[in-house]
């Protein structure tokens, strides 16, 4: 069935023709009664359905044209409306030979149907013309007279809308003349455009060039001014219009809103002072900490350095002093002299490894980090390699993960995983069936790599002070070394931008983990 559809409103018309079409009908649509008068002149339809409320020509005026060509004369005609719903209009619908009256809104199953039983049948009779002209007169006016209550009542509303909101809201003429205002934006009246824009606030905005674009008429949104009042104060405002067109569809001026943003445009000025303030104070802050720390470190290095002469010739003259005292010709000392001079030769040796690990934390700190692809795999095997050449009657299981490729500086890193290697190493000593495995978990810079032992674990109760320098878990002269290690690792992780940690359990052994940033960190050696 050709069914022809008189609907101004879009989505109506849209959602009836799909309703039809989908039921197998060819369907034709038009925004007006004009518009669907001439279409169905150039071909009857089976089927008009018509709203009533259309401009150039409404439902009554289409019905009746209809029903007065010799060929649409027997069309069937259904009205189906939203607007016109009371008893005198469907009277008035009937009396110009309508079929059907149906009321917006219908269930879409029932109005199909409607429809649907319209076709073929014989169209209505219209009433002789004068009886219908009074009623159809009354019907527009009553209409009418509703309409524009309606609109009065509308435009009220939004008046109201427009008082009661905090924006302006104006209207220029062609020219850029503000010529109409709402009540509270009085003050804008008789300015243009022009001389408001000249007052726009120093700074980057939306919109540059503003005379371009109100000369080609194009909208625009917050340009910000500051507004110089008569009594000298400034009201930072927010300018945002649009261009507005006659029924002609000429142009005829703006119409926009201007907003008071001196509060917010304030706050984000302090905000940015505020801002800037802290910036200096933290690269100030930052500046006097990394100045300090420089200096601790040269200090560092320079009693570490001077004071490794002073250490070598304690030691290296009290060596010379037993040698001398355990030739067979010399007597006079006891057994308490052998004992003090002893002592003093490993305090002196100690203190050398001290004063080479000072000296090693401050290299570690000072050295340059240059990123390379660094074969982890490899350095733990050549680490490996060196231990088990220390120490060949070792029996020792460690197993290493091929292929644990990463980005780092390969002095440092190997520097990290010798301290990490050497100290599993060493505590899994005395475990019998010792093992150590070194591994990663993820790939690239977002892996996990750690180093596991099954040696005599530690307390996490004092993990806290695990990487501070010269801090040891366990007994003196329980294990070797100056605590010096794990310090060497974290300085070389967070030098990589990274983290280092660990886990363990007293006789269960341990597990350090660590991570390796996607660039190069100059602060984290500051905190270290």
């Amino acid at each position: 069935m050709d069914i022809l559809i008189a609907e101004d409103d879009e989505n109506s018309r849209l959602m009836l023709s799909a309703a039809l079409e989908a039921r197998g009908h060819a369907v034709r649509a038009a925004p007006d009664g004009r518009a669907a008068l001439d279409l169905a002149k150039a071909q009857p339809p089976d089927l008009i359905v018509s709203d009533i409320l259309m401009p150039e020509l409404d439902g009554y005026g289409l019905c009746r044209a209809v029903r007065a060509h010799p060929q649409l004369a027997t069309t069937p005609f259904a009205f189906y409306t939203a607007t016109f719903t009371d008893r005198r209009d469907e009277e008035l619908a009937y009396q110009l030979g309508a079929d059907r009256f149906l009321v917006k809104p219908c269930e879409i199953t029932t109005l199909i149907s409607e429809l649907e039983a319209l076709a073929g049948r014989r169209a209505a009779t219209p009433a002789p013309l004068g009886g219908n002209d009074a009623l159809y007169a009354e019907r527009l006016r009553d209409k009418l007279d509703k309409k524009i209550s309606e609109l009065e009542g509308e435009r009220a509303r939004l008046r109201d809308f427009a008082e009661a909101a905090a924006d302006w809201f104006w209207e220029s003429d062609g020219d850029g003349v503000i010529v109409y205002t709402s009540d509270g934006a009085w003050p804008l009246r008789g300015l243009t455009l022009t001389a408001l824009f000249a007052m726009r606030r120093p700074g980057p905005q939306r919109h540059d060039d503003l005379a371009l674009l109100t000369r080609e008429f194009r909208s625009f949104r917050d340009v910000v001014i500051d507004w110089r009042q008569q009594d000298g104060g400034v009201r930072i405002m927010a300018l945002s219009g649009r261009p507005w067109r006659d029924a002609s569809g000429r142009v005829c001026g703006y119409r926009g809103s201007a907003r008071d943003v001196s509060r917010q445009v304030r706050a984000e000025e302090d905000l940015r002072a505020l801002n800037h303030e802290l910036d200096e104070r933290v690269r100030s802050r930052t500046s006097s900490l990394k100045a300090a720390f420089e200096e601790l470190e040269s200090f560092s290095y320079s009693v570490s350095h001077d004071l490794r002469g002073p250490l070598r010739a304690i030691h290296g003259f009290a060596s010379v002093l037993e040698s001398e005292m355990i030739r067979p010709d010399v007597h006079g000392l006891g057994a308490p002299a052998f004992d003090a001079l002893s002592r003093i030769l490993r305090a002196a040796l100690r203190m050398e490894h001290l004063v080479d690990d000072l000296l090693e934390l401050s290299r570690v700190t000072r050295l340059p980090l240059q990123r390379q692809p660094v074969d982890l795999s490899v350095l733990a095997q050549d680490i490996v390699d060196s231990l088990r050449a220390g120490d060949p009657g070792r029996d020792c299981l460690v197993v290493i993960q091929p292929g644990m490729l990463v980005a780092g500086d390969v002095g440092l890193l190997r520097i990290a995983l010798d301290n990490l290697l050497r100290n599993a190493w060493k505590f899994s000593a005395p475990v019998p069936h010792a093992s150590i495995e070194v591994g990663a978990e993820g790939r690239g810079q977002q892996a996990v790599i750690y180093v596991r032992d099954n040696g005599v674990g530690f307390d996490m109760a004092h993990a806290d002070k695990l990487f501070n320098p010269f801090i040891r878990l366990h007994r003196e002269g329980e294990f070797d070394g100056t605590g010096i290690g794990l310090a060497l690792v974290q300085r070389v992780i967070r030098r990589h931008n990274g983290r280092v940690w660990a886990r363990a359990e007293p006789g269960k052994g341990a597990t350090f983990c660590f991570t390796l940033g996607e660039s190069e960190a100059e602060q984290p050696s500051i905190a270290a």
